[in-house]
């Protein structure tokens, strides 16, 4: 309930002796300024334009502003000709009779005078309004525009001033909300019609009543009207509602309070308000519906502890969860329902429910679900093909999902066209849509074409091209034919490449990667090249390539936006070998050195027997060429069971682009081998190792790198093969050749899987006879090369010791099934199959024992970095290999 209580002050009055000729003098002034006879107590004269220059056509500028600015408050300003006829402008502000003599014209009470004066670009507005029972003590009003542009702002302020004066009993002075402690003013007034210098109008105010109550926070309100000295004071007086001290929840068991905070609305220390509590209580409900509980009830309790707090409680009857238990369809008559079923989203429960939550209903997936089957109509022929709301009906703890769908005809490719602004010819433009090769039409297929055309032109700079597909039933019916008109649009060209967000990345080390120039043609795939290449440089959490317009429309501006990420990392790991059992390595690297694009390493590999310390530096693109540097320095050492190795040295290292996606890498080492502590009765391999300490080699490799990224890639391929060469014109006492490729491709499966395959072959001849060490041959097993073998059990063994002495080549694949198991936690599963063998000089590729092992692994995108556990089982143990082995390791960033 709400009341309205409206009061106000008398008027000034005049004498009675004065009160028949005033009322003939508004008469008259009714007739002279005011046609329609609407009255207004203050006359408005023309302003007296001071200009260095008199411009008829501005005077009328400013008349026709100050006319615009009265009328919008339903007054009138005395025309021109018959004000000149009043006054004489040139004698400015006119005198007391003067004044007089237009009061006793129009009918008016005060006449407002005003002058125009212009200085520069500057303009003046004074005005002086008179009171004919006070003349000596006008008010004065002013408004300054500082160009003749602000001249309408100016001159609405002045006469906004004017009237809220002169006419203030006609009009709003104020406006302002009492009472309120906790709702703002400034929202009571936004509900509200009626501003400062309206007219004043009781029904509008009484509506504006309406809208504060409605608001919700108010037990009472009221309006209270007095006269003031600029008009009307409008006071709406309120009474809020109790403040919101306690909101509590009880019946919970599957939920937590926290869960249902997150939904409700209302918040302690607000307004009571019982709309919102109302929402509150249906947003709990159908959040329980999104955890399968239909047949929630929720109820509200609200207590006053005092009379200005309230206390909110919301009853919650969960009831049981509800699953789905069977999904059927209807008017499908080409496509049986398991076709339909695997095109949605929503399923029934299944084992996994209580895991997965699948067989749970989620309306907004349901209808989204509806579409998918359209689409999947649409993509196979049937263009006119609906599906109605999918109906949904609860019987007793089960529910059940109806799809009811109308197929209509089906329709075949018919010819197929493209007409409009080719730049590349017809046939080869045609060659590039999959639609010719489709027997039924298929929506999905027409947007990819129109896609790969519009990609077409974009690559080629037209970047605004657009393509429009026109599909027409041929006359049979049974077939439609589609044209493919192009509007190409202007060719455009980059304007500025501008780098953001990198704060520590140099801007030189981004710009490097981007593959389209400032004042060159526009390039699409330029850009997603430049995309891939930032994402392969790992230094980002997010990239975004975007073209943006600018004032030219024939130019664009390329933003690059990048998100900084930790680049340093901090990896530990663990492992068996045949040797130390348990090896513990760490490594501390920084891959974006100083922002400038780096690589600096420090690793250690530290085992029972053995120990390795690395340090390496790379500059991946040298003075932002495509020449790679580097250098490694190392300190090895290994205790086997017949002899212990260290090794200390260096390499440096080149790389550069040779062809497409081709690079070649050389590189030169220098390796200072001490084999020591060798068993009597050690191989003969292994003693005449000692011969030949000093290692000075050099080495050649060709790599093609085409991943989508370098940990975790879904497509794309690594391929790579390297020629070494130790001796001869490089000194040093090893004298050997070896050759090793490998090859790794990615595909993208089904349901976010990966299938990966690798390949990986080498082979090392000795130059001069027994100038080949031992640790330069081939020992395979471990984590990184057969899993379910431990490290560099794969391997020759000589007959007389049954010593492991490599082989003198090698090959082994991986074959893997990678499955996404929590996709947003970077948890996935790895199915694999592994072989390969180390064989001997005597033995051929196919002879030996082939090392064959399947098993699992367990891939995990940890804080700590990335985590491996594999199990590999054997396929064909020898007497002296375990069935399976365990690896693992894990690393960190920090």
């Amino acid at each position: 309930m709400f009341t309205s209580k409206i009061t106000s002050t008398p008027l000034a009055s005049f004498r009675s002796a004065r009160l028949v000729p005033m009322v003939l003098l508004f008469l008259l002034g009714c007739f002279l300024v005011s046609p329609a006879g609407a009255a207004q107590n203050t006359a408005f004269l023309p302003l007296q334009v001071l200009s260095p220059q008199q411009d008829p056509a501005f005077t009328a500028r400013i008349d026709e502003e100050m006319s615009a600015a009265l009328a919008a408050k339903d007054l009138q300003m005395i025309e021109r000709q018959r004000a000149v006829e009043l006054v004489d402008y040139r004698r400015w502000p006119p005198s007391a009779e003067v004044l007089q003599t237009v009061a006793q014209q129009t009918g008016s009470g005060s006449v407002a005078v005003g002058t125009a004066i212009v200085i520069g670009s500057q303009i003046s507005i004074d005005i002086k309004v008179y009171d004919l029972l006070e003349q000596s003590q006008p008010r004065f009003f002013v408004a300054e525009a500082p160009s003749i542009g602000e001249l309408s702002n100016a001159i609405a302020s002045v006469i906004g001033q004017v009237v809220a004066y002169a006419e203030q009993s006609l009009f709003i002075g104020s406006i302002s909300p009492e009472g309120n402690k906790i709702i703002d003013s400034g929202a009571i007034l936004r509900r509200i019609k009626t501003t400062v210098g309206d007219p004043y109008d009781p029904a509008t105010l009484r509506e504006d009543l309406g809208e504060i109550f409605a608001m919700g926070y108010f037990d009472d309100v009221q309006i209270d009207v007095t006269d003031g000295e600029r008009g009307k004071n409008v006071v709406f007086r309120v009474v809020e509602k109790p403040t919101i001290s306690l909101i509590t929840f009880t019946g919970l068991a599957e939920l937590q309070e926290s869960d249902l905070k997150d939904v409700v609305t209302i918040k302690e220390n607000s307004i009571l308000n019982q709309v919102r509590v109302n929402a509150a209580a249906e947003a709990i409900k159908a959040l329980y519906k999104t955890k399968g509980y239909y047949n929630t009830d929720v109820t509200t309790n609200i207590t006053y502890p005092t009379p200005g707090t309230a206390a909110v409680q919301f009853v919650v009857n969960e009831g049981a969860k509800i699953y789905i238990k069977e999904i059927s369809f209807e008017g499908n008559q080409t496509f049986d329902d398991d076709d339909l079923e695997d095109v949605l989203e929503t399923s029934t429960k299944g084992w996994f429910s209580w895991l997965t939550d699948s067989g749970l209903l989620d309306r907004e997936v349901l209808n989204q679900d509806a579409a998918r089957i359209v689409s999947f109509y649409h993509n196979n022929g049937f263009l006119e093909a609906r599906v109605a709301e999918p109906e949904v009906t609860q019987e007793e703890e089960w529910l059940f999902v109806t799809f009811v769908v109308e197929e209509g005809p089906r329709f075949k490719v018919g010819t197929v066209d493209i007409v409009g602004d080719l730049i590349s010819d017809k046939q080869v433009l045609l060659d590039m849509l999959s639609i010719r090769n489709e027997e039924f039409l298929s929506r999905k297929t027409l947007r990819d074409d129109i896609t790969t055309i519009t990609d077409h032109y974009a690559e080629n700079g037209y970047a605004f091209a657009e393509v429009r597909p026109d599909i027409a039933k041929s006359e049979g019916g049974g077939r439609v034919d589609v044209k493919f008109t192009i509007y190409r649009g202007d060719l455009v060209y980059i304007n500025r490449v501008i780098v953001k967000g990198n704060s520590r990345t140099r801007d030189n080390v981004i710009r490097r990667e981007v593959q389209v120039a400032e004042g060159g043609i526009f390039n699409a795939k330029g850009l997603r090249n430049t995309s891939q290449k930032l994402q392969r440089l790992d230094f980002f959490e997010e990239i975004n390539v975007t073209p943006e317009p600018t004032l030219d429309p024939d130019k664009m501006d390329i933003i690059i936006d990048v998100k900084e990420k930790s680049t340093g990392q901090f990896s530990i790991g663990a492992g068996y070998s045949s040797v130390d059992d348990l090896i513990v390595m760490g490594e501390i690297s920084e891959n974006n050195f100083l922002g400038m694009g780096h690589r600096l390493a420090l690793a250690a590999n530290i085992g029972g027997n053995s120990s390795r310390y690395n340090l390496s530096w790379t500059n991946p693109r040298v003075y932002d060429s495509q020449i790679s540097m580097g250098f490694d320095l190392f300190d090895w050492e290994r205790e086997y069971d017949d002899y212990t190795k260290e090794s200390i040295g260096g390499a440096l290292r080149f790389g550069h682009p040779l062809w497409e996606e081709w690079r070649m890498y050389e590189s030169y080492s220098y390796t200072d081998t001490d084999l020591s502590d060798i068993s009597d009765d050690a191989s003969y391999i292994i003693k005449q190792s000692t011969k030949v300490p000093v290692t000075s080699a050099a080495r050649v490799s060709f790599v093609r790198d085409t991943r989508d990224r370098l940990f975790g890639a879904t497509e794309g391929s690594r391929n790579s093969i390297g020629v070494q060469y130790a001796g001869g014109p490089f000194g040093g006492d090893a004298q050997f050749t070896a050759v090793e490729a490998e090859t790794s491709w990615y595909f993208p499966f089904p349901f976010g899987t990966t299938f990966h395959i690798l390949g990986s072959i080498g082979q090392v001849w000795e130059n001069e006879t027994d100038k080949l060490p031992v640790y330069e041959r081939f020992y395979l097993g471990g984590i990184n090369t057969i899993r379910g073998y431990k490290y560099g059990k794969v391997s020759p063994i000589d007959p007389e010791t049954g010593d492991r002495i490599g082989g003198d080549r090698m090959w082994y694949t991986n074959i893997e099934l990678v499955l996404p198991v929590f996709k947003e936690q970077g948890v996935y599963g790895v199915v694999f199959f592994d072989a390969g063998d180390a064989l001997e000089e005597n033995e051929d590729w196919s002879g030996g024992d082939i090392a064959k092992a399947v098993g699992v692994e367990a891939r995990w995108l940890s804080p700590l970095g990335p985590f491996r556990l594999v199990w590999g089982y054997n396929l064909d143990p020898r007497s002296d290999e375990p069935e399976s082995v365990w690896d693992f390791s894990i690393g960190g960033q920090f």
